[in-house]
């Protein structure tokens, strides 16, 4: 039952990503490699100058990557909590010396809870991805705030 969790979990955050790259990081990508191509049309820049020209490219699809793992990772913090407390409250329903049916109840008590928090977080996924493309619609957080959050 975890593993099926686990998978319908995994499943709804690739649909997401996938959806991201198709509506927003994908454009980015376009709009990267063009800049990038036109840094290397320069045909006076210095290596250095063209080096600098394709970075500040590549800047706003990394600030929207970098933006988009952070809020990821926050996202999967926060799940990992929830099946934390999931794995606390069951194991403190054990008596000193469980029985076969004790921890049989525990496994039961804690595979409930673990997939009430992934129906919990599956279905914040589109508050989630709706948030995200807002945020990218107004332009990528810069990746020095990303560091500091």
């Amino acid at each position: 039952m975890v593993e099926q969790q686990k998978k319908r979990l995994e499943g709804a955050i690739s649909e997401m990503i996938e959806d991201m790259y198709r509506t927003h990081l994908r454009r980015m990508q376009s709009t990267m490699h063009r800049c990038a191509a036109r840094c290397c049309d320069d045909d006076r820049g210095t290596l250095e100058s063209v080096q600098n020209c394709i970075e500040k490219c590549a800047g706003p699809l990394m600030d929207a990557q970098d933006f988009l793992q952070h809020e990821l990772g926050q996202f999967q913090n926060r799940l990992q909590n929830c099946v934390r407390d999931c794995n606390s409250d069951a194991r403190s329903q054990l008596p000193s010396n469980p029985s076969d049916r004790d921890m049989s109840r525990s496994q039961h008590m804690f595979e409930s809870c673990t997939n009430n928090c992934v129906d919990k977080y599956i279905n914040l996924i589109p508050g989630l991805l709706k948030s995200i493309k807002q945020t990218l619609d107004r332009g990528p957080p810069k990746r020095s705030r990303n560091m500091e959050a």
